[in-house]
C-alpha cells in the first residue's frame, strides 16, 4: 500500500480496516465490524483517517456509552485503538489519535453472574420478542446451559437418543471437549422439529452477536423483569436453577462442561448470597414491628 499525501487523504478506516481482516479470527472480524457499523452510524459517512483526532474519539466514545454497555464500548475502542496504531506503523499518521480505552471509560463495576429465577423465566417465555429464533436459542440454553458459541454451531447431527433420551453430543467450541445434554421436556419444547434439510444444517440461525444482544436487551425492557440479560445469562440460569432444584454440583459441572468443579462452586454462592438478601428484605419488613 503506498502512503504518499494522496493515499492518505483518500484513505478512510473502513477501507484500511478490511484489507486486514482476512487473516483475522471470526470474532476478531466481528468486533471490527461492529466498529465500523456504529462510527458509521454516528457520522454517517465512513471517516477519513485524517478526521480520527483524540476529541473526535472522545465525543464518539461518549455517544457510545450513552447507547450500550462500558464494556462492550472497551471492546470498540480497544479496537479502535489497535487499527489506527497499523495506520501510524505504516507511515499514515504520526501519531495514534485514540487514546487507550482505560483513559475513556470510567471504572465500573461488572454486574454479577446475573441469573433468571423462575418466574422471570416464565415472565420472557411469554412476551414476544423481536426475533423469534433469538427468543427460542436463548430459552433453549437456559434449559442446556450452552454457549452462545454451542449454540452458534449446534447441528442437528448433534442430536441422538441416548438410553431412550433425546441428547446432544457435541465438542464444545471454546474447550474443545465433548459434552453430553440430555434434553428435558422444556428444551424439547422449544427445540422444534428438523424442517425438511440436512443432518448438517444448523439447528438455529442467528443474526450477528451484536444484533442479539440488542434484540436481549429490548426483550428484557418489554417483559419488565427489570434486569440487563446478556445471552450468557442463560448458561448463569441453567447452572443456579439447576444447583437450586438440588441437582449435585458436580453433575451441574458436567453439565456445563466446566473443567473444574471449583468454577461450578460459583454458582453455590451466588444462590448463598441470594438467600441472604432475600432474609434481609423480610427483615427490613418487619423492622417496624416488635417482636420482643
Amino acid at each position: 500500500m503506498r502512503n504518499d499525501s494522496r493515499n492518505r487523504e483518500s484513505l478512510t478506516v473502513r477501507r484500511f480496516a478490511e484489507l486486514r481482516q482476512s487473516s483475522q479470527r471470526e470474532n476478531t472480524r466481528g468486533v471490527t465490524r461492529a466498529l465500523l457499523h456504529n462510527l458509521y452510524i454516528y457520522t454517517d459517512h465512513d471517516i477519513q483517517i485524517q478526521e480520527v483526532t483524540e476529541p473526535f474519539v472522545r465525543k464518539f466514545t461518549n455517544h457510545l456509552l450513552m447507547r450500550i454497555r462500558p464494556g462492550s464500548v472497551r471492546t470498540y475502542i480497544q479496537k479502535f485503538h489497535s487499527i489506527m496504531e497499523e495506520v501510524v506503523r505504516e507511515g499514515y499518521l504520526p501519531n495514534n489519535p485514540v487514546p487507550v480505552a482505560v483513559s475513556l471509560i470510567p471504572r465500573y463495576e461488572s454486574d454479577p453472574r446475573s441469573f433468571l429465577t423462575v418466574d422471570e423465566l416464565n415472565t420472557l417465555s411469554s412476551t414476544n420478542c423481536k426475533n423469534e429464533e433469538v427468543k427460542r436459542a436463548f430459552l433453549f440454553a437456559c434449559f442446556t446451559g450452552l454457549r452462545l458459541s454451542d449454540i452458534e454451531t449446534l447441528r442437528w447431527d448433534n442430536l441422538h437418543v441416548v438410553g431412550g433420551t433425546q441428547t446432544i453430543v457435541k465438542t464444545q467450541v471454546k474447550t474443545g471437549h465433548e459434552i453430553r445434554i440430555p434434553l428435558n421436556r422444556d428444551a424439547l419444547s422449544v427445540l422444534g422439529k428438523r424442517n425438511q434439510g440436512e443432518l448438517t444444517d444448523k439447528v438455529f440461525v442467528l443474526p450477528s452477536r451484536t444484533y442479539i444482544s440488542q434484540i436481549l436487551n429490548r426483550w428484557a425492557l418489554v417483559s419488565g423483569i427489570g434486569k440487563h440479560i446478556t445471552f450468557h445469562t442463560s448458561r448463569h440460569t441453567f447452572a443456579t436453577l439447576a444447583i437450586t432444584a438440588g441437582v449435585e454440583i458436580y453433575t451441574v459441572s458436567k453439565l456445563c462442561g466446566h473443567r473444574s468443579v471449583r468454577t461450578t462452586e460459583i454458582y453455590t454462592h451466588i444462590i448463598d448470597t441470594t438467600l441472604r438478601e432475600g432474609v434481609d428484605k423480610i427483615s427490613k419488613l418487619l423492622s417496624h414491628n416488635d417482636f420482643s
